[in-house]
């Protein structure tokens, strides 16, 4: 029985030795390639900026009665190809994204913000590995709009999604688990916002005052509008859980088109939408203010 154990041991020493050699080998090529990730990361905001411009443009659009539809960050792709030079621009953001999914991915897996491994920095990392995922799944969207001029959709996605997840052993619990996450992360973005917390990580070295503020405000903005959609989406995630429908969740242009059907609903789209487009000009305020740290 003694040997056993000493085996034991000795097994997850040495899985923890693997481990940190590989993070340690890992954190070492990240810092010789520091400067070229750090730019990517960079453009990787501005194409992230360029897209919920462009969705709360639209959605902006349709509460001031000019047209259109709302619609999500593919569908918005979509719009941004038919404009003059759309296919370069599409180019263009599809290596954003390629380098905003990379930078999530550090994110995640060197952790060089220092969340650690806590409850709270492991559900953070967990996150921007989930964020990095749907970015490069985007960026594979937007590299084949640019290529080819036109991508599956993928419409109603967020029901395929949640119908997979119902068909799991379990699927109604880990379904309503999907909702109260996205519950708890719009309480986050919302209390991020009303504190203005994102600016531990903001670098306005040469910017006034005034112009701090503006920029301040449109972040806090952004990011509460943020929260809101993600609100939207978790209640109808715990909605579609608790009838086990998955074709009661939503996406974003959903959510979008919900709020414009309440009453008011005009000016709630209006707010929303127009805290959308901030968003947008916060993720390209990041893409120039924001610290980056590639390594811990």
């Amino acid at each position: 029985m003694a040997d056993l154990k000493e085996v034991g041991r000795n097994a997850r020493q040495q899985v923890s030795d693997g481990l940190h050699s590989t993070r340690e080998a890992a954190s070492q090529a990240a810092g010789q390639a520091a400067p070229g990730l750090e730019t990517l990361a960079r453009a990787g905001y501005a194409s992230k900026g360029v897209v919920y411009c462009a969705v709360g443009f639209l959605a902006l659009s349709v509460a001031l009665g000019r047209g259109g539809q709302t619609t999500d960050t593919r569908g918005a792709l979509l719009k941004l190809q038919d404009l003059p030079g759309g296919t370069a621009l599409l180019t263009l953001v599809a290596v954003g994204l390629v380098g905003y999914a990379l930078w999530q991915l550090i994110r995640a897996v060197l952790d060089p913000e220092r969340q650690g491994t806590g409850a709270g920095g492991l559900v953070k990392r967990s996150g921007y590995l989930i964020s990095g995922a749907a970015n490069l799944a985007l960026a594979v969207f937007t590299a084949r709009l640019a290529a080819l001029g036109n991508a599956p959709q993928g419409g109603d996605s967020e029901t395929r999604a949640a119908g997979a997840v119902l068909n799991l052993p379990g699927g109604q619990l880990l379904l309503g688990l999907v909702g109260l996450a996205l519950l708890g992360l719009a309480g986050s973005q919302l209390y991020t916002a009303y504190g203005a917390r994102f600016m531990k990580r903001m670098a306005f070295t040469d910017v006034s005052g005034r112009v701090r503020g503006a920029l301040v405000k449109t972040g806090q903005l952004g990011i509460a509008s943020r929260g809101v959609l993600m609100l939207i989406i978790g209640a109808f995630a715990l909605v579609a859980a608790w009838h086990r429908r998955a074709n009661e969740t939503v996406g974003i242009s959903e959510a979008l088109t919900w709020l414009r059907s309440q009453p008011s609903g005009n000016l709630l789209l209006g707010v929303v939408a127009t805290g959308t487009l901030c968003y947008g000009v916060w993720c390209a305020v990041q893409a120039r203010y924001r610290r980056i740290h590639i390594q811990g």
